[in-house]
């Protein structure tokens, strides 16, 4: 028994995940938007709070919040087969690229971008296709990086972090929840992700966090207000060369035959699909499984510590 023990921490100990240092079915009934998609981005930005505030008041109706209940433990998913829950960021730019995401044969879940034009249209492409769906919500990286419109930002108003979650979630019809697009710094500032998690409604509630600094206080955030919460464990395509790609679906099997399973996530390079579609019937051939983020969550005992491995494939 103890050499099989020793075997397991040695197979961990011996995979190398990524974690990188810089740098995303229902349309939400019983809620009212406002229609932040029809303003120009840069108007979501110059109006003034108090009107923003305003206009919550006459259009968002929001109905009497109920006090979330925490978390109770759920069964661990059944060690009768490794699984992985794929996520696909930065999904809605290239309409190309998303039909290459949509078409791949298995259940996984498209993190789409919020600002991209046709979110919305990418969206219901990806419910059909059965994927699930999360808000890639731009966030506030450590240095000069661009997250995009409409970004989550330290020092932002209550008001305005606000406005700018419900946007997201207005342009990306069906999402289960939101992860980070960035985000390095917004998301170590614990008091900023409660303000953005506490406009997440329950029809969203899952945050997954991306991990783009091993200080992310979002899971955090997170579990404090009742949300599911889920992490990264490995990214797929950090150095963008198909050995590395590769390497880290091997990376992916290891610790999903470990553990049960394994949340990996890519983007949608060339390089990358290709990889994946190379990889796919063989590891179904091997024995994973598939699955979605929201059947993760329905199998995972949330209110555990999740085994996170973290090391930087830099030098």
């Amino acid at each position: 028994m103890a050499s099989v023990v020793v075997a397991t921490a040695y197979g961990l100990g011996a995979i190398v995940f990524s974690i990188a240092s810089a740098d995303a079915t229902s349309d939400l009934p019983d809620r009212t938007f406002v229609d932040f998609a029809a303003l120009d981005r840069e108007e979501i930005s110059s109006t003034p709070s108090s009107d923003r505030a305003r206009a919550r008041t006459v259009t968002y109706e929001r109905a009497a919040p109920e006090p979330r209940q925490p978390h109770q433990a759920l069964p661990a998913i059944p060690q009768d087969k490794p699984r992985i829950a794929l996520v696909i960021d930065d999904v809605g730019l290239d309409l190309g690229a998303a039909d290459r995401v949509a078409n791949l044969p298995v259940p996984l879940t498209s993190a789409i971008l919020p600002y991209a034009e046709q979110s919305a249209d990418v969206s219901r492409q990806m419910r059909a296709a059965g994927h699930d769906v999360l808000v890639h919500m731009p966030m506030e990286p450590v240095g000069l990086a661009d997250p995009g419109p409409n970004a989550l930002r330290v020092g932002l108003s209550a008001a305005d972090i606000e406005a700018r979650v419900l946007w997201g979630l207005a342009r990306v019809p069906g999402a289960i929840g939101l992860n980070n697009h960035m985000g390095s710094r917004f998301t170590r500032d614990a008091e900023a992700m409660r303000l953005a998690l506490s406009a997440v409604p329950a029809e969203a509630g899952l945050f997954l966090d991306s991990m783009t600094t091993s200080q992310s206080r979002g899971a955090l955030a997170a579990r404090g207000l009742g949300l599911n919460v889920l992490e990264r464990d490995i990214f797929l395509d950090h150095v963008l060369e198909p050995a590395a790609i590769e390497a880290r679906l091997a990376d992916a099997e290891a610790l999903s035959e470990l553990r049960g399973w394994a949340l990996v996530i890519g983007h949608p390079h060339d390089v990358t699909l290709d990889a994946l579609e190379s990889w796919i019937d063989g590891a179904q051939a091997r024995g994973i499984e598939f699955i979605t983020l929201s059947e993760l969550v329905e199998h995972t005992a949330l209110d555990q510590p999740q085994p996170q491995i973290q090391a930087s494939i830099r030098p």
